[in-house]
């Protein structure tokens, strides 16, 4: 079981990286620096500063079995460090894709926060970590006054389960569900109660998008925050949380375990689709944003290069 359940994060762990390559071959340009505005003053655009600071953590996450009630955390967990700085490009066009929407005149700015920066800090503390460390770099910084609006996502923490999902989730990551339903004996010897369809939920068959409800699934999560900032006193405007997370079943998969019954280009697709679509959303629900219809892309298939 121990090699298996390594395989299957082996596995995360290489769709992952897929996810990152695409993201920086894809991200908006100069994603780690700040670009400078082209519009003169006479026709002065808007100007966002969009900043990531999810950091390189990837939390792989799995539900074991278990024979008492009072476990407070039934999950294993492994954090999962990602490569040239990938996850906070992914952010980076979900918000750009947002401020395009609601401000397609507007001029963007690129920055993300250093990963190094979030080494050694708690889950529950990233935060407000991320958020201090932003605030306190670009106070420095003297171009802020040309900008109109930063909006800063950094990854936010989740103590309790929600909608089957596990306690203590945060940031981006996989939450995977193996645990199938059984039967419990009834009054008579011979009567078994079914409960197998018990806690089922919604979930995606990630190959041709078609839903379906299953106990167990593959679910790549989003928990994340956007802060909206004055540039100008660098005040707290407005803020707003998203507990994102897409549901993968395939019930027509013949593997043993779920964690290893989706394939890696596909479940490279549907993280990175996930991670954008939050991001985007986060922003569309503050008032800086618009109401867009943001679809979904169905899983499986490859996004349109930009």
């Amino acid at each position: 079981m121990k090699h298996s359940s390594k395989l299957i994060k082996t596995a995360v762990a290489a769709a992952v990286s897929i996810v990152v390559s695409a993201a920086a071959h894809s991200a908006p340009e100069t994603a780690a620096a700040i670009a400078k505005p082209t519009a003169t003053a006479a026709e002065k655009k808007q100007v966002f500063a969009l900043v990531s600071a999810v950091g390189d953590q990837f939390t792989y996450v799995r539900q074991r079995e278990s024979t008492g009630s009072n476990i407070i955390d039934n999950n294993n967990r492994r954090t999962l460090k990602t490569q040239n700085n990938g996850l906070n490009l992914a952010v980076l066009r979900g918000l750009d894709t947002a401020i395009g929407n609601a401000h397609p005149d507007s001029e963007r700015v690129y920055i993300s926060l250093n990963p190094a920066e979030m080494e050694g800090v708690l889950p529950q503390n990233r935060e407000a970590v991320a958020i201090g460390k932003i605030v306190s770099e670009l106070e420095k910084r003297p171009e802020r006054a040309t900008w109109d609006k930063i909006i800063v996502a950094t990854p936010t923490f989740l103590l309790s389960e929600r909608s089957g999902m596990g306690p203590k989730l945060h940031g981006l990551g996989v939450y995977v569900q193996p645990l199938t339903g059984g039967g419990l004996a009834g009054d008579s010897e011979n009567l078994e109660i079914d409960v197998s369809a018990q806690g089922e939920s919604d979930t995606t068959n990630p190959e041709d998008g078609k839903k379906n409800r299953s106990k167990i699934y593959v679910a790549p999560y989003s928990y994340i925050a956007v802060y909206v900032i004055d540039p100008k006193t660098m005040r707290v405007i407005e803020k707003n949380a998203r507990h994102d997370f897409q549901k993968l079943n395939d019930p027509t998969s013949t593997a043993l375990d779920v964690g290893r019954s989706i394939p890696l280009d596909v479940l490279a697709n549907s993280i990175g689709a996930l991670i954008e679509r939050s991001a985007a959303r986060a922003v569309s629900g503050t008032e800086i944003g618009v109401t867009v219809q943001i679809q979904e892309v169905k899983p499986g298939v490859p996004r349109p290069a930009k």
